[in-house]
């Protein structure tokens, strides 16, 4: 492999006017830069990228770390995060922590290691404060997507999930419905304790007591969302129905419909649904209704982490920011 040495040497210049060239800076004639661009064609020359960012201190890439990389439900924010950041000339590189914060801890700590210039985080897990107050300390520049981080001096891309809970529970009421059911997803989650709050105090305004709630305690998977209705059913039966369930996640409401429909409860007739996320259904081994939902705006709120991010890094930012976004419903046919 040729190196910058071998350049200057066909180029019959010094190193350091090679350097210049490869770097774009001044301070070479248009003449003497043709002979050292045609060495380096000839030549096959590429730049060693890490020994260069370990000079310059800066690496041009952007390094994001989600929970997971294999669900649907994430390609838009995958999208938003690509598309912006290409526009920017940096590259990106992203990581799937499986969910785990010892992997996420991880992936955060190689990319401090001068391997990008800046972080981008996805999800709400309450485990992962500690991390963040490290990045933080630390003065890494990096934005967090969903999880709110309060006081702590950070750049934060947010949504509303109390306001999507109020929105998921006024429906609701408008379809005749005041015997609802919250589904409650992962405790673990910062997200699901506020869709949890915003489902209470939106019952509150509508005059229902919180000692009147009904709350079922479930996962954010379809399988455990399936389980949970089959105990339901099994210790309530079929005539002490409520009116509605408003599930924390699709997915949970995707099991929770299997379950309804398997012990021939019609939906939306006997009982209506509501889901959060405006995901897809991950088996196919069941006919699924097409669900009413929360959607989350993710395009947007990629597309926000990166120019926030980079606004930081280019100099051009006077603080940390903190954004919020708000979601919207979509009616389909598990509501009347």
């Amino acid at each position: 492999m040729a190196s910058i040495k071998d350049v200057a040497k066909r180029a019959g210049c010094s190193v350091t006017l090679v350097s210049r060239v490869i770097n774009h800076q001044p301070g070479v004639s248009e003449e003497k830069r043709q002979i050292i661009e045609a060495a380096i064609k000839e030549l096959g020359y590429t730049q060693n990228m890490l020994a260069r960012s370990l000079v310059l201190k800066k690496t041009n890439t952007i390094g994001v770390v989600l929970d997971t990389l294999c669900e649907e439900y994430f390609f838009p924010l995958i999208e938003g995060i690509e598309d912006q950041i290409d526009k920017s000339g940096y590259d990106v590189l992203f990581c799937s922590a499986r969910n785990s914060t010892r992997k996420k801890n991880n992936y955060i700590s190689y990319f401090m290691k001068n391997r990008v210039d800046g972080i981008i985080i996805y999800g709400s897990k309450l485990d992962d404060m500690d991390l963040i107050r490290r990045l933080v300390n630390a003065g890494f520049p990096f934005a967090l997507i969903e999880n709110d981080v309060g006081t702590l001096n950070a750049n934060n891309i947010l949504l509303n999930n109390e306001y999507g809970s109020a929105l998921a529970v006024d429906h609701l009421f408008e379809c005749g419905c005041r015997n609802i059911c919250y589904v409650a997803g992962e405790s673990t989650m910062q997200a699901a304790q506020r869709r949890q709050a915003g489902f209470v105090e939106a019952m509150k305004r509508h005059g229902i007591s919180e000692k009147e709630l009904l709350i079922l305690d479930s996962g954010w998977t379809e399988e455990q969302g399936y389980g949970t209705f089959k105990n339901f059913l099994k210790k309530y039966g079929r005539k002490n129905l409520p009116d509605a369930f408003y599930f924390g996640s699709d997915q949970t409401a995707f099991g929770g419909m299997k379950a309804l429909t398997e012990a021939g409860i019609s939906v939306p007739d006997e009982v209506m649904l509501v889901g959060f996320d405006d995901d897809k259904p991950r088996h196919h081994d069941f006919s699924y209704m097409p669900l009413t939902t929360i959607r989350q705006p993710l395009e947007e709120m990629g597309r926000a982490a990166v120019d926030i991010l980079l606004d930081e890094l280019n100099g051009k930012s006077t603080g940390k920011k903190k954004v919020m976004y708000y979601p919207t419903l979509v009616v389909r046919e598990t509501t009347r």
